[in-house]
């Protein structure tokens, strides 16, 4: 594995889209989904994706966004 593709793999995850509208218009399929998949958090669309490095990127990031949700504590109401 190059370092130019080790670089795109770490950056892939700061990429951000403006909102879902915009990833309907992306053309290359493993990047629509890598969008879909980054609003949804959902990781079906991560399966969807060709690209096995790729895939795997998007499937930690589902992964992580479920978990921060799920464990995130509440925090006790202002007294």
């Amino acid at each position: 594995m190059g370092d130019i593709t080790l670089l795109m793999l770490m950056l892939v995850p700061i990429s951000a889209y403006a909102d879902l509208n915009s990833c309907t218009n992306i053309v290359n399929l493993d990047k629509k989904n890598y969008c879909m998949a980054s609003y949804s958090g959902s990781a079906a669309f991560c399966d969807k994706i060709k690209s096995y490095e790729y895939r795997m990127t998007c499937t930690r990031m589902v992964i992580d966004t479920q978990r921060k949700s799920a464990y995130q504590v509440d925090k006790p109401p202002a007294k």
